[in-house]
């Protein structure tokens, strides 16, 4: 599996974050919808259930920035250094290349920017059985997010397997016509195609190092390396609509955030795995889908990059 890159450009506020699994669900949603559900089994949901994913996904990052590997945190950094390094984000491309062959971090080398900033909007609740605005008092907050000054567009990395880069970017192209993630109907998530596939195969280098970087939003198989750093945060993610279910909400999922540092070699080029119905959903709403003969995955795979992480100590 090849890597390459690809640039968007947002054209308004987003309402859910960028992250991997949910750019991949939305692909799969795509491919339901322009080609049907038997296509979207056969060419996608099957292969990631038999840990064959026909593609990987990165988060989107601010400009030409990669996150920082998480096992640099770890380092013993002087006290008057620490918050700073707490607060960083990201690095640049550049820098995280020379990370990648073994090169020490520099504080400079650190992006205080987060590339987007946060704000509240308060929103209605609306009725299911009236569709309708709630009562009095029925108004709550949701966060929304616009890019900063300091970037114009994102970048998503992507490996896929040969025969499937026509059909993945006809998916990114059918996304890019209605939008990302929450409240599109509202004019959220829109977003434009700013480049084409570009090669982005030096960021396999090296290929004999002895550490993975992953660069997305991830859940672990049982299978990947456990030796390593990282940062875990619950998600509580939903059904989509056309389902129409009462109940659209999914257990929680315990997700690795993009930085994740495993040992192990030769490095992975991807880690995680497909999240089966029975782990995803109450028993209640799996048996109503499977009633309807329908199966759903949450594709919580993460795209690796090798590297020679410089390191004081090592993974214990």
């Amino acid at each position: 599996m090849e890597l390459f890159s690809f640039t968007i450009v947002p054209e308004s506020p987003w309402a859910t974050p960028w992250q991997a699994d949910t750019l991949a669900g939305l692909l799969c949603w795509a491919c339901a919808r322009n080609f049907g559900a038997e296509t979207l089994r056969r060419d996608i949901l099957d292969p990631c259930a038999a840990a064959r994913p026909p593609f990987v996904l990165s988060d989107a990052f601010p400009g030409d920035s990669l996150p920082l590997p998480q096992a640099l945190r770890a380092r013993r950094w002087p006290p008057e250094l620490r918050k700073t390094i707490k607060r960083a984000r990201w690095i640049r491309r550049e820098t995280f290349q020379r990370l990648q062959r073994g090169e020490p971090l520099q504080v400079d080398d650190l992006v205080m920017s987060t590339g987007w900033r946060s704000y509240t909007q308060l929103r209605n609740t609306v009725s299911r059985a009236t569709n309708t605005t709630g009562d009095a008092g029925s108004l709550f907050p949701k966060e929304e997010w616009i890019s900063d000054n300091c970037t114009d567009h994102l970048t998503v990395y992507v490996r896929f397997e040969p025969q499937f880069k026509g059909m993945f970017w006809e998916l990114i192209e059918k996304l890019a016509q209605s939008g990302f993630g929450a409240d599109i109907s509202a004019g959220k998530g829109q977003f434009r195609l700013h480049s084409t596939l570009q090669s982005a195969a030096d960021l396999d280098q090296p290929a004999d190092a002895p550490h993975s970087v992953v660069l997305s939003t991830f859940q672990p198989s049982a299978q990947n390396p456990t030796q390593g750093y990282w940062e875990s945060f619950t998600k509580y993610g939903k059904l989509g609509p056309d389902f129409g279910l009462d109940n659209v909400f999914k257990r929680p999922l315990i997700m690795l955030r993009p930085g994740a540092c495993f040992r192990g070699n030769p490095p992975c080029r991807w880690l995680g795995r497909a999240v089966p119905m029975t782990e995803l959903l109450s028993r209640e709403v799996a048996e109503a889908l499977t009633r309807r003969r329908v199966d759903i995955a949450h594709l919580a795979f993460g795209l690796a990059v090798p590297a020679k992480l410089n390191l004081e100590e090592g993974y214990g």
